[in-house]
């Protein structure tokens, strides 16, 4: 599959640098508005739960009055959609530019391609902005309480993205049948997500159940098993 063109990043990107997507102070004025209410909406959504946040608690965080998400959104379904397009876009792209480098000179490394599925979402985890892992609990509501709203924006996002890397994994390991490929690819998404969450600083249970030896503050350390856990799955016999 060719890289993606100049034009179609652009319309998947907010405008922004890849790992701040949401950060108000890289726009101005309605456009500000616009991004101080969506990282407000990531922070509460992350924190209180989609069903649970209430529209006052983000117009409140944001600085803004309720008209403004009406304005901005139309909707509070319209509200998440954006909002998980706002993170999730810049995040995968940076995953998708990992892939096209793996497969620029033919078929891919396996590991490579396991790199650039985990890689992205791990290292921006430990972004001072923290987006990516906010990303990560939103994710974890939204696939235990599916709505409309955030099913339609996960699969907006996520459903073209695993069916190229599961591509990428048969390109890597010809032998491998395809339903086992998308099988360990689903079970590779749930290692990532479980890690990003237990890195949480208020959380650490990997590193505090090993007594220090897993040093879940060093995202390397968690690419590396990562890479290392998953391609041995991916390569087992069933």
């Amino acid at each position: 599959m060719p890289a993606s063109s100049p034009k179609t990043r652009a319309a998947r990107q907010p405008g922004n640098a890849p790992g701040v997507p949401l950060s108000p102070s890289r726009f101005g004025d309605e456009k500000a508005t616009r991004a101080r209410i969506l990282y407000a909406a990531l922070q509460v959504f992350a924190a209180r739960g989609f069903e649970a946040a209430s529209l006052r608690e983000i117009t409140e965080k944001a600085g803004v009055n309720v008209a403004a998400i009406h304005y901005h959104f139309g909707s509070r379904e319209i509200l998440v959609q954006e909002l998980m397009r706002a993170v999730a876009g810049p995040l995968n792209q940076l995953r998708l530019d990992a892939l096209d480098r793996a497969c620029a000179q033919g078929a891919p490394g396996l590991e490579a391609v396991v790199e650039a599925l985990v890689g992205p979402p791990v290292r921006l985890s430990f972004e001072a902005t923290g987006e990516p892992r906010l990303l990560i609990r939103l994710l974890i509501q939204a696939r235990a309480l599916p709505q409309e709203a955030t099913n339609h924006a996960i699969f907006e996002q996520y459903d073209a993205l695993a069916i190229r890397f599961v591509d990428a994994m048969l390109q890597a390991e010809p032998a491998l049948p395809r339903e086992e490929a998308f099988w360990r690819y689903a079970f590779a998404i749930g290692a990532l997500m479980y890690i990003v969450s237990d890195s949480d600083q208020q959380y650490h249970r990997l590193h505090r159940i090993s007594g220090g030896l897993c040093n879940t503050d060093d995202p390397q350390a968690i690419v590396r098993q990562l890479v290392a856990f998953i391609t041995a799955g991916i390569r087992a016999r069933p």
